[in-house]
């Protein structure tokens, strides 16, 4: 294994020193050759050992797809536990180094797979009343749409869940009332609430693509 291994890291909020006594422990190994996923219990703590390729992880880096927010962020805030310790700024540099151009390519590649389909499901449910499923549809819109603007502003965020969507509201091309909408589609229960404010935000991120030229 040793021979195998680039670098074994720390990430999470278990790196970030904001870990609670519930956390998770979550582990990243960089390899030279496939090496599979573990994970396990430690008491009531899940611990798990994710693994990636170096080969796959550059790939990911120089060619953006929607698994590159998460990767430029994942290895912002690494810490190296064994092996080569300057390895993930290195690879961090590979992520800055990407061209708009390829950004744009990513986004208009993966444009359908994004938002489109999960935002339906908002107004789905309301038609066939299934109030209960509404803000699920709602967390999925608003996390797929995250990620397409990551890739629209060439840039990642540091945090899951809504610290990270807030991160998303300083990029510098968002939709129109981004910030508002979003924080009350976030925390709103009301179905009519959501339908407005879903319609509105929808509406905003269509003419935003538009004017970039994402079609």
């Amino acid at each position: 294994m040793k021979n195998n291994l680039i670098c074994f890291c720390l990430y999470g909020s278990t790196s970030r020193g904001t870990d609670t006594h519930w956390s998770d422990l979550e582990m990243l190994m960089i390899t030279k050759e496939e090496v599979p996923k573990k994970a396990f219990l430690e008491g009531l703590v899940l611990v798990t050992t994710n693994s990636i390729t170096e080969k796959r992880l550059c790939g990911i880096l120089e060619e953006p797809g929607v698994e590159w927010p998460f990767y430029a962020g994942l290895l912002k805030n690494l810490v190296v536990l064994e092996g080569d310790a300057s390895k993930p700024e290195k690879y961090y540099d590979l992520a800055r180094r990407v061209p708009e151009e390829k950004f744009r390519r990513a986004l208009k590649e993966n444009l359908s797979e994004l938002v489109f389909e999960s935002c339906g499901r908002i107004f789905s449910c309301i038609a066939r009343k299934r109030y209960e499923d509404i803000y699920c549809a709602v967390i999925e819109t608003l996390l797929e749409m995250k990620t397409a603007l990551c890739l629209l502003n060439c840039t990642h965020v540091n945090h899951d869940y809504f610290e990270g969507l807030q991160e998303s509201f300083k990029f510098r091309k968002l939709p129109e009332r981004y910030p508002v909408l979003a924080t009350r589609l976030w925390r709103s229960r009301s179905p009519f609430g959501i339908t407005k404010n879903s319609r509105e935000l929808m509406r905003n991120y269509l003419y935003l693509l538009k004017s970039e030229e994402i079609t």
